[in-house]
């Protein structure tokens, strides 16, 4: 996407003089929309930042621009208003004049305060661009073009959440609230709740007298990139149900949306235990709700993993080239375990990561706990 390349350059060009210019003072909004089109993971990593405003300021409406890819992370969400499409952000083939309606769009709306949780040039143009008079975003190697209020996180902000909420600590909200009301969440649709209860008892004779675990084998792709190195080898996930299944007489299902299918079928067809595909036919609200009932969920790096976090499933989560300390689920200590291998040297290998031995441990004591 060029107009990427053009805003970068022009977050450059202006860095000083934004930077130069003194703090304004930062007004309660009433209005207020975060901008954060893109991905599941980052959004979900965002919705604690979202839980603080929404705490802060209750009487304000807050709306979130975001990409169709992440609209069902946020659909049910009782703190939103309105979600505004926007594709244009994150889809390659957009334009100048698509990015320009999206523009138009959100100044139509006439918002008092935009929060752009995103090291992004291209962000900052569209909300200045809209002529939003408060825009509180991160600033971070001259990225912060045009925000009113330029943030740039705590050393020791290591992990994204936390980055995020460097927003919320900028505009010097109560620490003791932010602390209290920073968690992700994800709220399942009522239908899916109840077209799920219908398929654990018709397609997994499930009753809730036996454990239920999810395994989500895929992920690793959204409309930006694919990084299919973050999929734990599909053997591993097989031998890791088997057990599972073997050890607590445990009703397995594996998860995933439609491009997971072909992974999830490799390790169904690899797994001595029986097994419910559901794969690629449930949405993200389904699989939410099935969360709100399993007593596992194992996945890798990936969105649906921080859905199941959010909902309080105990998870276990598979780490290969990335880390969790920067992404890894956001949540309180106990629920979720990730599992990952430092590595000395560049190029990854499942070869040298995470074993079938330590995750096995790892669901045991989740499982136990």
């Amino acid at each position: 996407m060029p107009y990427k390349k053009i805003a970068a350059a022009a977050a450059r060009f202006l860095r000083f003089p934004v930077t130069s210019l003194p703090r304004r003072p930062f007004h309660p909004p009433q209005k207020l929309l975060i901008l954060k089109p893109c991905c599941i993971s980052q959004v979900m990593l965002a919705t604690p930042l979202l839980a603080v405003l929404s705490d802060a300021f209750p009487g304000a409406r807050i709306d979130w621009a975001v990409a169709d890819w992440a609209r069902p992370a946020l659909a049910g969400n009782p703190r939103l208003t309105e979600l505004i499409p926007a594709n244009e952000l994150v889809t390659a083939t957009a334009s100048w004049y698509n990015v320009g309606d999206l523009i138009a769009r959100i100044r139509q709306e006439r918002y008092d305060t935009c929060f752009i949780p995103s090291r992004s040039s291209l962000l900052a143009y569209v909300a200045w661009r809209a002529r939003i008079p408060q825009r509180v975003g991160l600033h971070v190697n001259g990225r912060g073009l045009a925000h009113t209020l330029a943030v740039r996180p705590e050393k020791d902000a290591i992990h994204e959440a936390d980055v995020y909420l460097a927003l919320a600590r900028a505009i010097d909200l109560d620490p003791a609230l932010i602390a209290v009301s920073s968690k992700m969440e994800f709220y399942p649709p009522d239908a899916d709740r109840t077209a799920v209860t219908a398929r654990l008892i018709e397609e997994v004779d499930w009753l809730g007298d036996v454990p239920l675990i999810l395994i989500h084998p895929g992920g690793g792709h959204n409309p930006l990139y694919t990084i299919p190195e973050k999929q734990w080898p599909p053997e591993r996930f097989a031998r890791l149900g088997n057990y599972l299944a073997r050890t607590y007489q445990a009703r397995i299902i594996l998860v995933g949306a439609a491009a997971d299918k072909p992974v999830a079928d490799v390790v169904a067809g690899m797994m001595s235990a029986p097994v419910a595909n559901m794969a690629g036919r449930i949405g993200l609200g389904a699989l939410g709700a099935l969360c709100e009932v399993a007593d596992l969920y194992v996945g890798n790096d990936a969105g649906p993993t921080h859905i199941a976090a959010a909902i309080g499933c105990p998870v276990l989560a598979l780490f290969g080239p990335s880390q969790p300390a920067i992404s890894g689920p956001y949540t309180p200590r106990g629920r979720a375990t990730s599992l990952w291998r430092d590595r000395s040297v560049m190029e990854f290998s499942w070869a040298e990561g995470v074993s079938v031995e330590e995750a096995m441990a790892a669901a045991d004591s989740l499982l136990k706990t």
